[in-house]
């Protein structure tokens, strides 16, 4: 994570300029985002021909159909690649199960996508993250923990809460919730994509040390998920040693987690996916 610049990272990978990088606002989980691939990898498998999308949309308001049935619909709605489609989808969205309403966000940046593609020359790539993110930063969840889990007293808790939202600000990032607890404080933040979120922790932990607040070398980042008190202390009370050797040590990677992003260009047929997938190794098109 030492140059944090994932563009260009991106651009080594696919061995090609990049024009431009795309960060959907809603955060949808990395399960969700497999599935949603697997099936439509599956899709160009069958050799099937997309259905009209008036069909597919009485599919999705149809009470009789399951959930995969509406799932399939969606997907053959995301890959046509015209307004009208992308329109179905829209609405959809905002009225479908509860159980469908990821798979209908997804579905929805996916016709986006498509359609942009279309309509330009310009090699974008879309991420979507558990997190999500705003214009051109990425939504991240992080955790610093005092040494030997020492509880913060009230001023070690204001003054960190200043370094904290300094820290950001210096490097063009923007706070969006600081939690502390006992002996640990939770960070949600947006980050641009130039931007190490490892030197933003370096940043803090120097900062406070100066000032006699050492902090544990035990650090959570993620961009999948906020995590709760509860689940906090149950992985600061694992062996995360591993997690640490990843999140400092990758010099290569400016994401570390192969489990946190969803890349996605533009893809018409199984070739695309199988082109896509060949500059990677395993399920590299998650970094």
């Amino acid at each position: 994570m030492a140059s944090g610049n994932l563009k260009k990272y991106l651009e080594k990978q696919l061995q090609k300029p990049i024009s431009d990088i795309f960060i959907f606002e809603e955060g949808i989980d990395v399960h969700t985002q497999l599935e949603f691939e697997n099936t439509v990898r599956n899709f160009f498998k069958k050799e099937r021909d997309l259905r009209p999308a008036d069909i597919l949309k009485e599919i999705l308001y149809d009470p009789a159909k399951d959930l995969t049935e509406k799932k399939e619909a969606l997907t053959e709605l995301s890959l046509s690649g015209n307004v009208e489609a992308y329109r179905i989808i829209e609405k959809y969205k905002t009225v479908c199960d509860s159980k469908l309403k990821k798979w209908a966000i997804l579905s929805f940046q996916k016709s986006r996508a498509h359609i942009e593609h279309e309509l330009s020359d310009d090699d974008k790539i879309y991420i979507s993250s558990g997190l999500g993110g705003y214009k051109n930063k990425l939504r991240y969840f992080f955790v610093l923990v005092s040494k030997n889990k020492k509880s913060f007293s009230d001023f070690e808790k204001n003054f960190m809460k200043k370094e904290i939202e300094f820290i950001l600000n210096k490097h063009e990032s923007i706070s969006e919730k600081i939690n502390f607890y006992d002996y640990f404080v939770s960070i949600v933040c947006l980050v641009p994509l130039h931007v190490s979120l490892e030197k933003i922790i370096y940043g803090i932990t120097e900062e406070t040390e100066k000032y006699g607040i050492t902090l544990s070398e035990d650090i959570i980042a993620t961009n999948t998920e906020i995590f709760s008190e509860d689940k906090i202390e149950e992985i600061l009370n694992s062996d995360i040693s591993d997690t640490n050797d990843s999140f400092f040590n990758d010099s290569e990677n400016p994401v570390n987690d192969s489990d946190n992003f969803f890349f996605t260009g533009d893809f018409d047929d199984e070739d695309d996916f199988d082109n896509f997938d060949d500059d990677f190794d395993d399920d590299d098109d998650f970094f």
